[in-house]
């Protein structure tokens, strides 16, 4: 049981520190883009979450302590509340399989700690608490989340700034990160063909942002974008999709973008470059060949894009 004590003071700590940052800065720390997927889905501000974990790995120390003195009502007081954590813990991990699908780094720690804790308060604690934790996945998995589910939100709560074109109906949204090269490059080839009008939806927080003409929005939500390319099986940025009266074009990667630009503003008219359905592409047919696609032709939307030491993002998008 004394593992069990240091491990609950080791929740404490983390999950004060956690709530602290998020008081004080508007977050806390977490190793990817998870976290903000999850909180988006949930209803209960994650400054309670963490006031909540700090009581309860502030009672599990206090609890294994009285525990390992001898004091048997504390032992089954103690051993209860454990068991109910591991059954929350369990819902929120099916909650992040089954309806982010997206894990929160920070989420799995708190669950680690959780499972540590109920593993060394003894060997029974362990089969029982095992028993419940399964039976609380095989639950969920066994239910439809998806009946009647409420709808998802607009693409434009995700939009951090918006250029308008002049006599344009064609409209492109372009998913992007603050650390990411190829992002910075698709950038700069819209501002020198500004025929569309562009909705920028990054996928992380930015600071500051340059546009020749943009209306800069003061509060978007970029979970929203994480969410949506998550949907679609997208793990990489940039990714433009472009949006007509009917039909929807999704491209990835940076040559792929550029490669659509290119053609786009060759044209005389949107029309001569119909798309009926929506679709995924990675490479644009054209009537003359196009460059194979290098592997590294995006950046993660988990993390960071450090593919040189001189990140010529900054200067526009940080």
């Amino acid at each position: 049981m004394f593992l069990s004590f240091l491990i609950s003071l080791t929740g404490f700590l983390v999950t004060g520190v956690q709530a602290l940052l998020i008081y004080f800065q508007g977050e806390g720390v977490c190793f990817n883009d998870g976290c903000q997927v999850v909180e988006s889905l949930t209803i209960v501000d994650p400054l309670i979450f963490n006031i909540v974990g700090f009581l309860f790995f502030l009672l599990a120390a206090i609890g294994t302590n009285r525990a390992r003195s001898g004091s048997d009502i504390w032992k089954r007081f103690i051993s209860l509340v454990l068991l109910a954590a591991l059954a929350a813990e369990a819902v929120l991990f099916a909650f992040q399989i089954l309806i982010s699908q997206v894990f929160c780094s920070y989420c799995l720690i708190i669950l680690a700690l959780v499972i540590l804790v109920n593993l060394f308060f003894g060997l029974k604690q362990l089969f029982k608490g095992f028993v419940i934790f399964c039976a609380v996945l095989i639950a969920s998995f066994s239910l439809d989340y998806t009946f009647n589910s409420s709808d998802p939100p607009p693409l434009e709560s995700g939009t951090m700034a918006y250029y308008q074109a002049p006599d344009s109906q064609h409209l492109l949204y372009l998913f992007f990160s603050s650390t990411c090269d190829h992002c910075e490059s698709v950038i700069e080839l819209l501002q020198d063909n500004r025929i569309c009008s562009i909705n920028f939806n990054p996928v992380d927080k930015i600071t500051s942002f340059s546009f020749p003409n943009a209306e800069v929005k003061p509060e978007y939500k970029p979970e929203t974008n994480l969410h949506l390319l998550k949907t679609l099986g997208i793990d990489e940025v940039p990714a433009l999709l472009s949006k007509e009266a009917e039909s929807i074009t999704l491209f990835k990667g940076e040559q792929s973008i550029k490669a659509f630009i290119d053609q786009f503003s060759s044209q005389q008219s949107t029309s001569t470059i119909p798309q009926p359905t929506l679709q995924i592409q990675e490479q644009m047919s054209s009537s003359s060949a196009l460059p194979l696609i290098p592997e590294d032709d995006g950046c993660s939307v988990e993390e960071d894009c450090l593919e040189t030491s001189d990140q010529t993002s900054q200067s526009r998008v940080n």
